[in-house]
């Protein structure tokens, strides 16, 4: 997957989000609202900018469709939801802290929404 450079592009992109969501995420927390919460409002604003970045420098894609963004939001809930899903379990289960648990649920979320992207929503 390193040598794919979509992939790679994918993860610039991602790193660039992942600063604005984490910094969204983690400003929540710190006013003590519940770290589920918190995700849940971080990860809405990096889907949508996630989007425009990706359609535009990691996929290149030229279509203006309605059905793009859709499949494309279909991919990042359901990257979302394995997200969510191995952070309550982090968190919730295991004890993990909410921080680390946060940074360990979004390698998954990256991974599966790199696939996700590259065979559903932004296909040739």
């Amino acid at each position: 997957m390193i040598k794919d450079s979509k992939f790679v592009r994918y993860l610039i992109i991602g790193v660039f989000n992942t600063a604005i969501g984490y910094g969204i995420i983690f400003i929540l927390m710190a006013f003590l609202v519940i770290p589920e919460i918190a995700n849940i409002i971080g990860y809405i604003i990096g889907i949508i900018i996630s989007y425009v970045l990706n359609k535009i420098y990691t996929f290149r894609t030229k279509t203006k469709s309605k059905k793009e963004f859709f499949r494309f939001v279909i991919c990042m809930i359901c990257s979302y939801l394995i997200n969510f899903i191995v952070l309550v379990i982090l968190y919730r289960n295991f004890g993990v802290d909410k921080y680390i648990a946060t940074i360990i649920a979004s390698v998954f979320y990256t991974i599966s929404g790199y696939i996700f992207s590259k065979y559903f929503a932004f296909k040739n």
